[in-house]
């Protein structure tokens, strides 16, 4: 039966950040209930995929970065996200748990074209061609 794995979504455009932290944040004679390794075989690919960081493994670096949240005791870390591309951020725990943050990007927009989210500025969009 494979490890159960919990997931969330977050919207950024980039240079948004977004602060995460684990539920896992009781102390033990270990340290942290966060895995200290990537699971063998997680990733088919290691090329781009960062250092695991209080359990935290971004699955891009050339799309976001993680960094320590220096503000915080728990297993807490800080996400940026650098560009227009999709992302994925695991939480691997001690346990076998996986936990996995979808992160979507958001180009900048200013909504004053259908094309741009519109229509803000009253720009609607006309498909009727027989007109």
């Amino acid at each position: 039966m494979p490890d159960p794995i919990s997931g969330t979504s977050v919207y950024l455009m980039p240079g948004m950040s977004v602060n995460l932290k684990s539920g896992l944040t009781n102390r033990n004679d270990f340290g942290w209930f966060a895995a200290r390794e990537i699971p063998r075989g997680h990733f088919s690919d290691m090329t781009n995929v960062g250092k695991i960081t209080r359990g935290f493994v971004v699955e891009d670096e050339r799309n976001g970065a993680i960094s320590i949240n220096s503000d915080e005791e728990a297993a807490s870390v800080i996400y940026t996200h650098k560009r227009v591309a999709e992302n994925s951020i695991w939480f691997f725990a001690i346990s076998g748990e996986r936990g996995l943050i979808s992160v979507i990007s958001v180009p900048i927009h200013d909504h004053s074209t259908i094309v741009h989210g519109g229509p803000a500025y009253g720009t609607y969009f006309d498909d009727d061609t027989e007109r």
